[in-house]
């Protein structure tokens, strides 16, 4: 029992020659710490890696996000763009098909105006041949009215003026159509208005007027005995009193402190002078003196004066009756007649009767018998163009 088995036993390293056992005993704890430093960095360097992998892995994840997206955007609007072209093609394709209606629709309204233009053609030949045969007479008739207007104008109106706007139609008339054959017949126009123009016509308004103003006067003006119309007399014939002289006080050159008796005998030297001025005014309008030639005119009643008035009217309407009909006795007569009754029973001392008589005076010098000519020779050219006949398309 006292032996000890190898297995059992404490293995005791025997010593090596030239080593020393202190230097041998702690070689395993400084193996075992430089084991220990080097798992740090790997760990660390895992890490690394992972966070690499998962951010290269979200990059790629983005990034095919963003690829798939944009292929979707890109899809979309080649989608688009092919409706769009196929759009524009079936535009083309009606607009085409229109184009090519509206060259058929041009090409017939071309037929339609070669017809038209065609057919113009033959009416403006057969217009040119009907002028040709037929407008000579058809102006000449035109012309020929229009002379006989103007002639009627001269004979029965006496109107220059509108003779003359007659003849410039029918002159404007030859003018545009340019016939020589008609050359005589137009100076012959032309001479008949050279002598209308030089007319010295009367002006039918202005004496008009001079007559309706005289008319007024004879209507306001006073006759010589007392009238509704005489100035200072009542609608009832009664005469007007004139209004008394104003009274001038006697004792107005007095001094305020002078005696009474002073202011008596100024009082009693007045009252000689008041009585004259008080008996002239109560009898001024009994006694009037006036020379008259015509003593029958004093005897007219209000009736007699009024039919005098109405006379008067009707001589002047007469009168402007003779001015249009140019009857220079019939004018003169009765504005002669005018101003000798305008003399005999009119008050010569009225401003009225006065510029009534000057007026009448003035109508009566004015000369209405103004000879007019006439367009016989226009009338004799055409005449003489109707006998020498028109000529036709067959004489032609």
């Amino acid at each position: 029992m006292t032996d000890k088995t190898p297995a059992t036993d404490p293995v005791v390293p025997t010593a090596v020659p030239g080593a020393s056992a202190p230097a041998s005993a702690p070689a395993d704890p400084v193996k075992a710490r430089p084991a220990k430093r080097g798992s740090g960095p790997l760990v660390t360097a895992l890490i690394i890696v992972v966070l690499l992998a998962v951010g290269l892995g979200y990059a790629l994840w983005k990034q095919r996000t963003q690829f798939v997206s944009a292929g979707r955007e890109v899809a979309s609007r080649l989608d688009t763009l092919a409706s769009d072209v196929a759009q524009a093609r079936k535009d083309t394709r009606e607009a085409l098909a229109l184009a090519q209606a509206q060259a058929g629709r041009v090409a017939e309204l071309e037929d339609t105006v070669r017809e038209t233009q065609s057919q113009y053609n033959a009416l403006q030949l057969a217009w040119q041949n009907f002028n040709d045969s037929a407008s000579d007479e058809l102006l000449a008739n035109d012309v020929e009215r229009l002379l006989t207007i103007a002639s009627q104008q001269l004979r029965l109106a006496g109107n220059v003026s509108n003779a003359i706007v007659a003849l410039e139609t029918a002159q404007s008339r030859l003018a545009r159509a340019d016939r020589p054959r008609f050359s005589s017949l137009q100076q012959s126009i032309n001479g008949d208005l050279d002598r209308l123009r030089a007319v010295s016509t009367v002006d039918i308004p202005a004496q008009s007027a001079r007559i309706e103003r005289l008319v007024a006067l004879v209507g306001k003006a006073p006759l010589l005995v007392p009238d509704a119309a005489a100035p200072g007399v009542t609608p009832a014939g009664e005469t007007r009193p004139a209004a008394p002289a104003p009274a001038v006080d006697p004792q107005a050159g007095l001094p305020a402190d002078a005696p009474w008796w002073q202011r008596w005998r100024a009082e009693m030297a007045s009252w000689p002078g008041r009585a004259g001025s008080a008996l002239a005014h109560e009898l001024g309008g009994l006694i009037t003196i006036q020379r008259v030639d015509e003593p029958a005119a004093l005897l007219l009643s209000p009736e007699q004066a009024d039919l005098v008035r109405g006379a008067l009217r009707q001589r002047l309407l007469t009168a402007q009756l003779a001015m249009l009909m140019r009857q220079s006795a019939v004018w003169k007569s009765e504005l002669d007649n005018v101003g000798t009754t305008l003399a005999k029973y009119y008050d010569s001392r009225s401003p009225d009767t006065v510029a009534a008589q000057g007026l009448a005076h003035e109508l009566a010098q004015t000369d209405i018998a103004v000879r007019l000519p006439d367009v016989a020779d226009s009338l004799a050219a055409v005449a003489a163009l109707r006998a020498a006949g028109f000529k036709t398309s067959e004489q032609d």
